[in-house]
């Protein structure tokens, strides 16, 4: 019985550390690598959920910790978000599904009121924009920089504030392991 257990054992050892040099039990992949929690893995250079997610929150989060924004105190001013304009070459970006968590980061602030886009009184407009700069390299490498961009104004159309965040993502014909 314990020649059994130990021939078990020693089979499953075998078994597993096949599977770290055998190509055809990991199921061929090759260039494929295990990313941290911290960091988003891409399999082209367009932007993932996660990349929207983090972009929103980090744009909107620099808006709301910003001088301007903090003079406000407890005054909650009234706040339309206009829609998200797309100025990059790929339009199937969920644009809504960024306009959704700048709305949301911005309702949990507690620090402004969203109204209405037909709203008749209000304090300022914050617009934003989503644009991109594509850039191929000789090698079949390609750089994408996302720009994601707030601009705040008053009723009377004066710039009140101006927030960007970037986000870079590369993909070449490279070995990442």
């Amino acid at each position: 019985m314990k020649t059994l257990k130990i021939s078990t054992l020693l089979a499953v050892a075998a078994v597993l550390s096949a599977c770290q040099t055998n190509p055809l039990i990991t199921g061929g992949q090759s260039n494929v690598s295990i990313v941290g929690s911290g960091e988003r893995g891409h399999l082209s250079a367009e932007l993932t959920m996660a990349d929207y997610t983090e972009l929103a929150e980090t744009v909107t989060n620099k808006m709301l910790s910003s001088g301007l924004v903090q003079t406000w105190g407890n005054k909650r001013p009234r706040l339309i978000l206009a829609k998200l304009r797309n100025n990059t070459d790929n339009e199937s970006i969920r644009m809504q599904d960024i306009y959704d968590r700048i709305t949301e980061t911005l309702l949990n602030s507690g620090l402004l009121r969203l109204v209405d886009t037909s709203a008749t009184s209000f304090d300022y407009v914050v617009r934003s924009e989503l644009s991109s700069n594509r850039q191929f390299g000789s090698n079949g490498q390609q750089l994408v920089g996302y720009k994601l961009e707030l601009k705040m104004m008053t009723l009377d159309g004066e710039m009140k504030g101006q927030w960007s965040g970037l986000l870079t993502l590369a993909k070449g014909k490279r070995s990442f392991l």
